[in-house]
């Protein structure tokens, strides 16, 4: 399996995607009508959006509201990405100038809290209150991530148990409102929906898992973003929350000096030594355990035997299969 099997299967709602996003974020305003166009320009993997249409069609209901709160998730995402990049102070995403460095401060923030606030504004019009109330938790999940995430920016002293409450409130959770969604929008049981948020959750677990250790091992063009980003913009993530574990002392000090440095790179030695210390494949296995855990509750879930419940099936391995 890969993306391309993915959106083709699910093609006519995603060339019905873009046109719903645009709808939904549409002014009467020539300057903010530039901003839409750019930020529609910049298009990601639409993972969130193709995961509720895939769980959606393996239902077998109506597609339609899935196209629209794929794209009030999406445009969701994409405000959180607005407001990170600006809080990072990032200079590029996915090869582009990132709009904080185009258009300042000041209209970034505003310019995101527009589109949250449009994202949120057509989910409601919809008029399914659970599914209004599931993305309103997500997004309170969301920012109490970015809260506590700055809040441990630049320190050294990050344990595991914080580690954990920052991924799932900033990504798990989005995961798991997705698929919620699904089942809402499906009609399913409150069991149902419970085993759905389970498996988004546990996916996005694992998602984000992975996207760590590929901060260390990927490349730039695929993730989108410079390698070793995080570590550079203060960011400590497992890797190196495992290679502290065991540190004499010299790995702190040259993280330190990197960040007091405001260094542009990670010196080769401290990547070696981060890669050397096992927090990599630690990392790795506990993808691998999310990932199985997400496999567990989608097992809960009754779905009928179809091409779209066998691709949701194995999304699991195929997000594992990223790093192996």
């Amino acid at each position: 399996m890969d993306i391309a099997q993915i959106e083709q299967l699910i093609g006519p709602e995603l060339s019905r995607l873009d046109g719903e996003m645009e709808r939904i974020i549409g002014s009467d305003h020539p300057y903010i009508q530039t901003l839409n166009a750019r930020i529609m320009e910049g298009t990601g993997k639409r993972l969130r959006p193709k995961l509720l249409i895939l769980c959606t069609r393996m239902l077998e209901c109506d597609s339609s509201d899935a196209v629209l709160y794929g794209a009030c998730f999406e445009l969701i995402h994409t405000a959180t990405l607005i407001h990170d990049d600006m809080i990072d102070d990032a200079t590029t995403r996915r090869g582009r100038t990132t709009m904080h460095e185009q258009i300042g401060n000041t209209l970034t923030v505003l310019y995101g809290d527009l589109v949250y606030i449009r994202a949120h504004r057509a989910a409601a019009q919809a008029g399914r209150l659970s599914a209004l109330v599931a993305i309103d938790k997500v997004s309170e999940k969301m920012i109490e991530g970015e809260l506590l995430q700055n809040q441990v920016n630049y320190n050294l002293d990050i344990d595991r148990e914080t580690y954990f409450d920052i991924l799932t409130r900033k990504t798990a959770y989005l995961f798991a409102g997705t698929t919620q969604v699904a089942g809402l929008t499906a009609g399913l049981d409150d069991e149902a929906c419970e085993a759905l948020f389970q498996f988004g959750f546990h996916l996005g677990t694992s998602f984000q898992l992975i996207d760590d250790y590929l901060d260390y091992t990927g490349n730039a063009e695929a993730m989108g973003k410079p390698v070793l980003s995080d570590l550079l913009g203060g960011k400590v993530t497992l890797p190196v929350i495992h290679a502290l574990a065991a540190d004499n002392g010299s790995l702190r000090a040259g993280i330190q000096a990197i960040w007091d440095e405001e260094l542009d790179e990670v010196p080769r030695h401290l990547a070696d030594v981060i890669l050397q210390s096992g927090g990599l494949q630690e990392t790795r296995q506990l993808a691998a355990e999310a990932a199985e855990r997400a496999g567990e509750a989608l097992a809960r879930v009754p779905v009928r035997d179809n091409q779209f419940s066998m691709m949701v099936q194995a999304l699991p391995a195929f997000l594992l299969s990223r790093i192996n």
